[in-house]
């Protein structure tokens, strides 16, 4: 392998490091992180020549856009971990009133609480009531109680009224980022409503870009780029950290069963001036757009900028044309756009837990069977959150397993 070093000031590269960490997104940094504070050196590989995968930040016109809509959850498994890496994230809470769009019509206030319910003109008193009366017992729900059931079987026991249903599925979608409800565990759906409607989420002072700088700065980490690792290193531990499941097979030899890709197209664009409107949630088409240039330091004096996204089933194409048009319908008038940036199709879950596998209980460990020593990080692994919550939950799993690893081979030997 053709190795280009990038260690932190204290590492040694002479010493050989304890655990190899494949690959430099935000799991495998997060794992590296806490295995580094708990004294041992890691070794991380990253085939790219900038570390974060899918938490990176790109820079255009001085707008800076993530890889996607990103928010962090702060009741959540990845904010909870930061902290005890003594990170503390720094950013802001949207704004979580908004409006939905239907066929193109921005049709009133999407539901952020009470008063909006009773002001929202999409639906009617009838509906507002039952919606009303849904989301007060939402937080009162077990979710594990959901694991077998499709979002789709949950919503129609919820509501028979169509509209409510619209709406209910709008919110998952927008929670869950995937927009599958035939196959989706409900298990997921109810846990992060419950966590929007909990704590809520903050947006990035500078983007994502902030935690991979943070856990890269993590004295004990070695970071290596070069060419893509095609086998297991020769090492004591080994966590892989990077791509799906199909990456860990490639490396493995070990297939595992789980959900479907999700992913969604993205538009980002930079405004000379704030939006009309800070959220508008697509109930038709499945969209939504929000502000994201409030965060420090992600736009220029003055400017703002929005990001618009499509949550993709199997059977679509994405289209930038459909995106610029709910753009345009959303408010967004083209003399107010400075520069864009397009992601065609973007992978923003890589196997989502599925009803007909248990749902969050049916992912992979991270143990990999064969293979004493090597544990898996990644979005579909573990019993214990989605998106980042599940890329860090798995890392703090995989580190703790490694070093009880390297802590048993002394007796080993």
């Amino acid at each position: 392998m053709n190795e280009n070093l990038d260690a932190s000031p204290d590492a040694s590269h002479d010493a050989p490091s304890d655990v190899h960490v494949i690959g430099g997104g935000l799991g495998g940094l997060a794992a590296a992180a806490l295995v580094a504070r708990a004294g041992r050196t890691a070794t991380v590989y990253e085939r790219r020549g900038r570390l974060g995968g899918r938490a990176t930040t790109d820079w255009k016109d001085g707008f800076g856009f993530n890889q996607g809509p990103h928010a962090l959850y702060l009741g959540g498994e990845a904010n909870r971990i930061l902290q005890s890496i003594g990170i503390r994230p720094s950013g802001r809470s949207p704004s979580t009133k908004g409006a939905f769009m239907v066929n193109g019509n921005v049709a009133g206030l999407a539901p952020g609480g009470p008063t909006s319910l009773l002001r929202s003109p999409l639906l009617g008193w009838k509906d507002k009531l039952e919606l009303g009366r849904i989301m007060a017992r939402l937080g009162r729900l077990e979710t594990a109680r959901l694991a077998s059931l499709t979002v789709n079987e949950w919503v129609d026991d919820l509501t028979r009224r169509p509209r409510v249903r619209d709406v209910l599925h709008t919110l998952i979608r927008l929670t869950t980022y995937t927009n599958a409800p035939d196959e989706l565990s409900a298990e997921v759906a109810l846990m992060q409503v419950q966590m929007g409607l909990g704590k809520g989420v903050i947006y990035l002072d500078g983007g994502w870009a902030q935690l991979v700088d943070a856990l890269a700065a993590t004295p004990g980490v070695r970071r290596v780029h070069g060419d893509p690792v095609t086998e297991l290193p020769d090492a004591p531990t080994v966590i892989i950290a990077t791509g799906g499941p199909q990456a860990a097979e490639a490396l493995t030899g070990v297939s595992v069963e789980v959900g479907p890709i999700a992913e969604v197209s993205v538009l980002d664009v930079g405004l000379e001036r704030p939006p009309q409107r800070n959220l508008v949630l697509g109930v038709d088409p499945p969209m939504y757009l929000s502000n994201h240039g409030f965060p420090d330091g992600m736009v220029p004096d003055g400017a703002s900028s929005v990001s618009v996204s499509e949550y993709l089933t199997t059977e679509m194409t994405p289209s930038r044309d459909r995106l610029q048009a709910f753009l345009s319908h959303a408010g967004i008038a083209p003399d107010a756009i400075v520069t864009e940036r397009y992601l065609h199709r973007m992978t923003a879950v890589t196997a989502i837990p599925v009803a007909a596998l248990g749902g969050l209980s049916g992912r992979p460990t991270g143990a990999v069977p064969g293979h004493p020593g090597v544990h898996l990080v990644g979005d579909w692994v573990g019993p214990r959150g989605h998106l980042a919550d599940a890329v860090l939950a798995s890392a703090e799993d995989a580190a703790a397993a490694a070093l009880r690893h390297l802590d048993r081979l002394p007796a080993i030997r």
